[in-house]
């Protein structure tokens, strides 16, 4: 009941403060582009709408990335795609803030719309902001926080919105790497979990949903009128706040590349060590396919599951499934029984022929992945091998 009682007050707050009539409120709106933080729901930047009211000297935020991330099955819907955000608002003197105690920096863009748009725009966000209207189903690629602001602001205008600046053909995969670069482990993960379709080049719109290639949109765009006119829509750039953030990037010795190609020098040390003894060694394998098992159940749960976009077009799910974790517990019982280990013959397959795959499919992989499929395919090709001249 709180909750609802906090949402009424906010709309009749920016439904008085910012929107009476023309006649009488002077207003202006603003992009507020906040660069990456250190949280990872906050590494790619956020974008909000900031409505100043001249007349009444209301300055509030509209924030279309807010969620209840106390609520007891948050972590499941975030998990199955069904999380649903909402749109906030806020004092400006609050925005700023906030994000100046995370470190972040903030850039204003004043947008060159004309008293009539700016109203309408603060009408809708008022309407946009009652408690039946605030909450939406959060797509991360495809409809977030930027792309809700981006789109209430054409909805504005007098007319289209044209973003002229040269387009560049670039996957999504190819703009989160950007984003990522510092953060070598976050850039495996996301990798890990998102198939081939952000490998395919996107349009200038979807790659709109980072906050700062939207941001560089507004630099050069334009309001095409009905006359045909256009006029510039950005109508001044300020830097509120600096980044302040230290950036802290993963150190090679540390990062996923290295640690791989590290487990794939170890399993071919073994390998040739096991060729010489003449008898396989346990002790690798079963932690291995036990961390290929935990993974794959992330990776199986967002393919079969989940409805975030992208991660149901994984490759990665034929070798990344809960599979491994039995036969990790099937290599246990073939060792202490002196069972031939059949199923090697299957496991060494499916990995020669993903390996062989890996190259030709739509989807790119990560190049420590490559390091870790080949480890795999290493101690396979082991299991096999002992399986064959073990028997009879």
């Amino acid at each position: 009941m709180a909750k609802y009682l906090r949402h009424i007050i906010l709309f009749v707050f920016c439904a008085l403060g910012l929107v009476r009539s023309a006649a009488e409120d002077s207003l202006s709106v603003s992009v507020l582009t906040c660069t990456p933080g250190v949280e990872l729901y906050a590494k790619f930047g956020h974008t909000a709408l900031r409505v100043q009211n001249h007349t009444t000297e209301r300055d509030i935020v509209f924030n279309y990335g807010c969620f209840d991330g106390t609520a007891n099955d948050f972590a499941l819907k975030f998990m199955l795609g069904q999380t649903d955000y909402l749109l906030e608002a806020e004092p400006y003197a609050y925005f700023v803030a906030r994000y100046e105690y995370m470190g972040n920096g903030v850039t204003e863009q004043v947008l060159n719309l004309s008293q009539e748009e700016d109203l309408r725009l603060g009408y809708l966000l008022s309407e946009n902001i009652r408690p039946e209207n605030q909450q939406y189903r959060y797509l991360w690629l495809y409809d977030n926080c930027t792309e809700r602001a981006r789109d209430m602001v054409e909805r504005a205008v007098d007319g289209t919105i044209v973003y002229p600046r040269a387009p560049q053909e670039l996957t999504i995969r190819q703009m989160l790497h950007r984003c990522l670069e510092q953060d070598a482990w976050t850039n495996f993960g996301i990798d890990m979990i998102l198939g081939s379709e952000i490998d395919q080049p996107v349009d200038k719109r979807i790659q709109m949903f980072l906050p700062a290639f939207y941001s560089r949109e507004v630099d050069d765009a334009q309001i095409e009128r009905i006359d045909g006119n256009k006029v510039p829509l950005l109508l001044a750039t300020h830097q509120i706040l600096t980044d302040t953030n230290e950036s802290h990037p993963t150190p090679f010795l540390l990062s996923p590349l290295f640690m791989f190609a590290i487990l794939l020098v170890v399993t071919i040390l073994l390998f040739i060590y096991e060729w010489r003894q003449g008898h396989y060694v346990l002790w690798l394998d079963v932690p291995m396919h036990i961390a290929q098992g935990m993974a794959g159940i992330i990776v199986a749960f967002l393919f079969f599951l989940s409805e975030h976009p992208a991660v149901d077009s994984n490759w990665l799910v034929v070798i990344f499934n809960p599979l491994p974790l039995f036969y990790a517990a099937w290599l246990i019982y073939c060792q202490r029984k002196q069972k031939p280990n059949r199923l090697s013959y299957i496991n060494m397959a499916v990995l020669v022929m993903f390996t062989a795959t890996m190259a030709v499919c739509p989807q790119t992989f990560n190049p420590a992945m490559w390091l870790v499929v080949l480890s795999l395919l290493v101690r396979s090709l082991s299991q096999a091998h002992f399986t064959y001249h073990a028997q009879p």
